[in-house]
């Protein structure tokens, strides 16, 4: 596994961006938007099919995204679409595209400036463009109604990964000509687009390489050659093959599972997982054992949000990467559409305050597979300048990270799901257990027993109460964060992670934490561990003086739901000996990341649930499944 290089490009006369090691253009120097037009649009029936298309979404493969240009225009002629057919069935669009060399923000800024009738979407696409890591990175734009899952990495690799959930309406079959890129060109790419298709299914592609021609065919699409583009003579459309006894000329998506979901649980997990099935049409039954939502893991003042960067590549590492980029646009996008809750990217230094994280430190830096918008090195002079108080050690800067407020936020979207249709809460509903009918699952409260056609499990450290998951290994971890007025630490600007962590005052007070105890069986304070809190970050920091005036106002105690392997349980599972009447899923195992995961954990769920193209590769999805720890269980 090896990290990403951007494209070496430059700028021709005209102002078009050439491909360096490619000799090759990335649009026309003349009408590019209007070749895309003709070739991907117009020749995959774009945007006419949109107008009859069966399902609430259409989906569109990419191959070379190079400048965002071809999904760009897309996007505008779907928004167009949309607002002259605004009662279509079909309403959103997901857009799916693959880049080996993905462009810099600089030169992708300047590529894009020569587009100046679709300059609002290019600010968009900018404000939303990922740091350059591979694997599938997914944006949400225009209010959540386009997703663009944009894979980075080479093609031929990244296909086979796609679920075949993921199939497509049409394929933008673009990239440099076979002959200046031929690796791209090979036979397992056209198998792969063919697995990845429907009967009905359209491509288009500007050549008429016999390589393509013969790649194809052998996969099996018909293909037929049409006139080109301007002077060019001929380019190439191909279909999937429709079934003789059938009539459409469109791939009919079978109906989501549109039954409705209980969840059971009230942090964030629970209503992120809410929110991303509300908005896919799914109606929500929420049951919080609480007489309020964000009581257990999720209720704490202030949470730091950063990934978990090892020192070399590594799936887990990408993984957080990915839910990093995801949770970043979904706590902003919550935040356009009216929620109310504290969110600073403040940025987080993890400082070298032990010999083993300085030499972890220094690994890094020599490996250097990070991109440098993700993190960079500081001493301990460029520390104190960042975090605004005075700093014994260097560390790692994340300048895209920060802090949020999980309760407040927790409570500001419960009311916010409060408002839509399809969604309905229950509180003080602590389900006791769970049994198999043939109707659903029966859920059994103290004074209750309730029927679900879907059951979704989001409890946290509560899952292995309840008979079906005692055997899974999850762990309640009780930590405790407290709440300290420090008159000394009003200039601090950034959240310091050591082996605890130290926020900015909001609302007048500091969180430090958070004590990690596998033996306690309440949550109950303690003053020892507001003591702890304190000791340990003076000991980690090394007694700055700021540190020695910190008074504590509060404190809170929670147990986390944490994995052996440090990463969650989402996915279908399927318990022994129940015959499965019904779907069962999980989303639990988020430890200390909560903020970090329940986002692309939710995202990923309600796709499945939905039958939504994925957000996540199959190998990824394997990882967080709860198959890893049970045999029986499947993503």
């Amino acid at each position: 596994m090896s990290a990403l290089s951007h494209a070496r490009i430059h700028f021709n006369a005209q102002g078009t961006p050439v491909a360096t090691d490619f000799d090759d253009i990335y649009f026309s120097n003349d009408g590019g938007l209007a070749e895309t037009d003709y070739v991907f649009l117009q020749q995959n029936g774009l945007p006419e099919r949109w107008q009859s298309h069966a399902s609430p979404w259409f989906h569109v493969l990419e191959t070379g995204f190079g400048t965002g240009a071809n999904f760009l225009l897309c996007w505008q002629r779907f928004r167009e679409y949309r607002r002259q057919y605004p009662d279509a069935r079909c309403q959103r669009l997901y857009f799916s595209s693959f880049e080996k060399y993905p462009l810099s923000r600089a030169d992708l800024t300047q590529a894009l400036s020569v587009h100046t009738e679709l300059a609002p979407l290019c600010q968009q696409l900018l404000a939303a463009y990922p740091p350059a890591t591979a694997g599938c990175q997914r944006l949400l734009l225009d209010g959540g109604l386009v997703m663009l899952d944009l894979w980075l990495g080479d093609v031929n690799e990244l296909l086979p990964t796609v679920p075949e959930q993921n199939r497509v309406d049409a394929i933008f079959l673009d990239g440099f000509a076979p002959a200046k890129n031929p690796d791209m060109w090979q036979p397992g790419l056209f198998q792969q687009l063919f697995r990845l298709s429907y009967p009905g299914t359209r491509l288009a592609t500007f050549t008429c390489a016999g390589v393509v021609k013969r790649g194809l065919s052998a996969a099996g699409f018909q293909l037929a050659k049409v006139k080109g583009f301007g002077k060019k003579r001929e380019m190439l459309i191909a279909w999937h093959p429709q079934p003789a006894e059938s009539l459409s000329t469109d791939r009919q998506h079978s109906d989501p599972v549109s039954a409705p979901v209980t969840i059971v649980g009230g942090g964030l997990a629970a209503l992120t997982t809410a929110y991303a099935l509300l908005r896919r049409g799914i109606a929500v039954t929420l049951l919080c054992a609480d007489a309020e939502v964000a009581q257990g893991a999720s209720h704490n003042r202030q949470g730091a949000l950063y990934p978990n960067l090892p020192v070399k590549l590594t799936p887990q590492g990408l993984f957080h990467c990915q839910a990093f980029w995801q949770a970043r646009q979904f706590y902003q996008h919550c935040q356009q559409l009216g929620l109310d809750f504290p969110l600073d990217y403040c940025g987080v230094l993890h400082l070298a305050s032990t010999e083993q994280l300085a030499e972890r430190q220094q690994k890094m830096a020599q490996a250097a597979v990070w991109p440098a918008e993700l993190l960079k090195f500081v001493d301990a002079a460029a520390a104190t300048e960042l975090a605004g108080v005075s700093l014994q050690q260097g560390g790692i800067f994340l300048p895209l990270a920060g802090w949020l407020a999980p309760q407040a936020f927790c409570q500001a979207l419960w009311r916010y799901l409060s408002t839509q249709p399809g969604f309905r809460s229950q509180f003080n509903c602590r389900v006791e257990q769970l049994a198999a009918h043939s109707d659903g699952w029966r859920l059994h409260t103290a004074t209750t027993t309730l029927t679900a056609q879907q059951l979704l499990v989001a409890n946290g450290a509560d899952l292995t109460r309840l008979a079906p998951f005692a055997a899974l290994p999850v762990n309640r971890v009780r930590g405790q964060v407290s709440h300290v007025e420090a008159p000394d630490l009003a200039p601090l600007r950034t959240v310091i992670c050591h082996k605890g962590y130290l926020t900015p005052a909001w609302q007048g007070l500091h969180c430090i934490g958070a004590t990690f105890d596998r033996t306690a069986e309440t949550a109950q304070l303690l003053d020892a561990d507001d003591t702890q809190n304190i000791a340990e970050l003076r000991q980690q920091l090394q007694a700055p003086d700021w540190s020695q005036r910190l008074m504590v106002n509060s404190a809170k105690a929670a147990f986390r739901a944490t994995v052996p392997d440090h990463l969650p349980l989402c996915g279908r599972y399927h318990p022994e000996n129940t015959g499965e009447p019904a779907p069962l899923w999980l989303n639990v195992g988020l430890g200390a990341r909560g903020l970090l995961f329940a986002p692309l954990l939710a995202e990923y769920l309600a796709a499945v649930i939905s039958g939504e193209p994925r957000p996540l590769s199959q190998s990824t999805a394997n990882l967080l499944s709860p198959a890893r720890f049970n045999k029986k269980a499947a993503t």
